[in-house]
């Protein structure tokens, strides 16, 4: 194996690290929103979803802990085999190996919440936000942002802007593969919460999506430069390249929100089986298509936090 090799294997192994995060903040956000009408429906999809969170969450820890000790193969120049006493000195004595092991501690934390008995939800959730939280917060103090220095004002922004594009994408991929396969066989009496599960995930989407766009451009204008080096940089040309994927998602789920969603949470509130088995359709086939985009979305993300900023190359 060379350097090269390994370089794309960390690369991908962020990107399914990112998935993963995603996938456990959408699973955790869908799961609550359909708690407010219980029923044997929502039970089921439910347990699928906390299913979903916990693989996530293991997912993420295991691509995470790999991705790690990668990048500490390749600034030791060393072999895989060989990158143990790498590791152990980042660990003890750099700030990217504190903030790392913080974010491993807290998302293991994370996953032992999870895994606990139905009965302990109501005490355990708050605190296993607050580790996903905590988890996010550890990941921005190791990224460009924390050039400003550690906990600065380009750290929050970059957490900030990671949560938003996590429960966008997150928010995407559970309802597209989890929840949506199943509104059609819910009952009458669970339409209802369909709808306004359907509704408030629109309007999340919404919300966080702003927050990206606010976040990022003042990420962005914090590592332009000149406008002109900007643009001729590696970097700058994969964040052009990134606000245009944010942009067709944006379109998409722009789509279904004044399009299809009118129709999908008309049928749900009186339509027919037919009626919405039809309008779930053309809903969640625009839905899959911005999953596929933002998980685009987040191999730019990762290709720019490898990436060196302008003028620094």
């Amino acid at each position: 194996m060379n350097d090269g090799f390994l370089g794309v294997l960390r690369l991908t192994l962020v990107v399914l690290q990112n998935i993963g995060f995603a996938a456990l903040v959408g699973a955790l956000l869908c799961d609550r929103w359909l708690l407010r009408s219980a029923s044997h429906w929502q039970a089921d999809v439910g347990k699928r979803l906390m299913l979903a969170a916990r693989l996530a969450c293991l997912a993420s820890l295991l691509f995470s802990t790999a991705a790690f000790w990668i990048h500490c193969a390749l600034m030791s120049e060393s072999t895989l085999a060989e990158a143990g006493p790498a590791v152990y000195m980042m660990l003890r004595e750099t700030g990217y190996g504190h903030a790392w092991f913080a974010a491993g501690l807290l998302g293991f934390g994370a996953l032992v919440l999870l895994s606990l008995p139905p009965t302990t939800r109501a005490r355990r959730m708050p605190v296993a936000w607050l580790c996903i939280a905590g988890v996010a917060l550890a990941r921005s103090n190791t990224g460009h942002s924390v050039d400003a220095g550690f906990f600065s004002l380009r750290v929050w922004a970059d957490w900030i802007h990671l949560l938003s594009i996590s429960v966008w994408v997150g928010l995407v991929i559970a309802t597209s593969y989890v929840v949506a396969p199943r509104l059609v066989s819910a009952e009458e009496t669970d339409r209802e919460n369909g709808a306004s599960f359907i509704q408030t995930l629109s309007d999340t989407a919404t919300v966080s999506l702003v927050v990206l766009f606010a976040t990022g451009a003042y990420n962005g204008w914090r590592s332009i430069g000149s406008p002109a080096g900007f643009i001729a940089s590696a970097y700058g040309q994969i964040l052009l390249l990134k606000l245009g994927l944010v942009l067709l998602a944006a379109a998409l789920g722009g789509h279904n929100r004044f399009f299809a969603m009118p129709q999908l949470l008309a049928s749900l509130h009186g339509g027919s089986l037919r009626q919405v088995a039809l309008a779930l359709k053309r809903f969640s086939r625009v839905l899959h298509l911005e999953s596929i985009v933002l998980v685009t979305v987040l191999i730019a993300a990762a290709v720019l936090g490898s990436s060196p900023l302008p003028g620094t190359a």
